[in-house]
């Protein structure tokens, strides 16, 4: 690359989602342990470093869809919780 061509910088969008969609799954499809941020980046189709911007280490990914799986587990029964209330 030369001084009048400008570098291209690579974007993906909305890496971060992109990561935790590809790693849930990963874990509906095969065992925990096949779960690694090489795998991850494989399924999201970007670089086996591309985690590492969002994801300090692998389990810095498992706490976050740890916590989102929470987050939807309580929301799941609010509803519930309403349903029943108000019959």
């Amino acid at each position: 690359m030369n001084s009048a061509t400008p570098a291209k910088r690579y974007h993906h969008g909305d890496l971060r989602n992109a990561l935790l969609e590809a790693a849930r799954a990963l874990l509906e499809e095969g065992p925990f342990a096949d779960l690694s941020l090489r795998a991850v980046a494989r399924r999201a189709g970007v670089s086996h470093a591309a985690p590492y911007r969002h994801f300090p280490n692998h389990e810095a990914l498992l706490v976050e869809l740890a916590l989102e799986g929470f987050y939807e587990l309580r929301a799941e029964i609010v509803e519930a919780a309403k349903a029943v209330c108000y019959r």
